[in-house]
């Protein structure tokens, strides 16, 4: 479901496995992969924003989730929201980013916060 999803409303510019991972552990976990650590996380482990995961050995493999998104341009359903980096190699940051919200609502940009597509539900 999630990669069809993906080359028909995304034209497949994303890792459909990490969404799909996302997705799954959200909703069976309600958390994250364990690969994904916030912002405060890796400063504690010596990054600074700008600075490559990949040059930093506690962070190889990881990317950057679970901070809040602020949502001041209202462009997503009120509500109380955090963000995800996708398609994160280790170097610098793309515009990829996944929301999600208590309530359960996921969208994806892929263009840095400028538009939005919400994702189904994991089938």
């Amino acid at each position: 479901m999630i990669p069809k999803w993906i080359k028909d409303n995304l034209k497949n510019n994303l890792n459909s496995n990490q969404v799909f991972e996302i997705v799954r552990n959200l909703e069976k976990e309600g958390a994250l992969p364990p690969y994904y650590v916030t912002k405060r996380e890796a400063r504690e482990m010596g990054w600074s924003p700008g600075k490559p995961f990949n040059e930093i050995q506690g962070l190889k493999g990881k990317s950057i989730g679970g901070d809040k998104f602020r949502n001041f341009e209202k462009r997503l359903p009120r509500g109380r929201w955090k963000e995800a980096d996708l398609d994160y190699n280790g170097e610098r940051r793309n515009a990829k980013r996944f929301l999600y919200s208590e309530s359960g609502r996921k969208y994806i940009t892929l263009d840095h916060y400028e538009t939005f597509v919400e994702v189904p539900a994991c089938k």
